[in-house]
């Protein structure tokens, strides 16, 4: 068990990982996270889909969010992220489940040299085999079943599966209408789903009034379809595959249109 230590605005967060894992070495605070943690609004209620080794979970807690649930289905790593919790003494709730479109176990690929880098396995994927299951529940049931009565937050990185965990959350992103934060990976959705990396742009514009890519820094509103032509391409060619894209309700008073 290794831990570093980053720094997001005047707080110290301490990470716990895996030696040589190469997202614990490099994991830090980019633009777009800095400015989802910015939107929050006091006492929000956070969740982190994706969690890893908990950096968001723990920086959203440090920022003000009264509650915060974290899921990490991987078993490999979620011990990484109750150390991670636990060195911060951060007000955490966390979950080694996957959340998705249904609730029913499904086989998972744990990636030993990289924790960002482990995904769930269907019949689709490409060449990774499972290494072992996990239990997979939707977000509209985990809130019907936690009583969980507002979200204001939400980050989803799920290397692919990022429109499952949208299909499962219909009910509850209708009814508290929260900010989202999600990653955006054309290469793990067509390599890992077989899905059209379109079709996630084209959901998040239908869901959200609002939906922000990055640009050197600074967030920009794709409110067109040439804006959200020129996002995929510049996610395509420019950006290695690799994007995050922040979705809201309202229009955030810090963007740059």
């Amino acid at each position: 068990m290794n831990r570093r230590h980053i720094q997001f605005g005047e707080q110290d967060v301490a990470l716990c990982g895996r030696e040589g894992d190469s997202y614990f070495d490099h994991a830090a605070p980019d633009a777009p996270f800095a400015f989802a943690m910015r939107a929050l609004p006091d006492g929000a209620v956070v969740f982190d889909v994706g969690s890893n080794i908990g950096m968001t979970a723990v920086v959203a807690a440090k920022s003000g969010a009264s509650r915060v649930y974290a899921f990490e289905p991987d078993p490999s790593v979620f011990p990484f992220l109750l150390e991670t919790i636990k060195a911060n003494a951060a007000a955490v709730n966390a979950y080694n489940i996957a959340l998705g479109a249904e609730e029913r176990s499904l086989s998972f690929f744990s990636n030993p040299d990289s924790a960002s880098a482990s995904h769930l396995v269907t019949g689709d994927t490409l060449g990774h085999s499972p290494t072992g299951t996990v239990e997979m529940s939707t977000f509209d049931a985990f809130v019907k079943s936690h009583r969980i009565e507002a979200i204001d937050f939400i980050k989803i990185d799920v290397e692919g599966f990022e429109i499952d965990v949208l299909q499962g959350a219909r009910d509850t992103i209708a009814r508290f209408k929260p900010s989202l934060l999600v990653e955006f990976n054309a290469f793990t959705m067509v390599g890992f789903r077989d899905i059209n990396p379109r079709d996630l742009l084209r959901l998040l514009r239908e869901v959200f009034p609002y939906v922000y890519r990055f640009k050197d820094g600074q967030p920009q509103l794709i409110d067109s379809d040439g804006a959200a032509l020129a996002f995929i391409h510049d996610n395509l060619v420019s950006a290695g595959c690799v994007d995050d894209l922040y979705c809201a309700f309202r229009p955030n008073s810090s963007s740059m249109n």
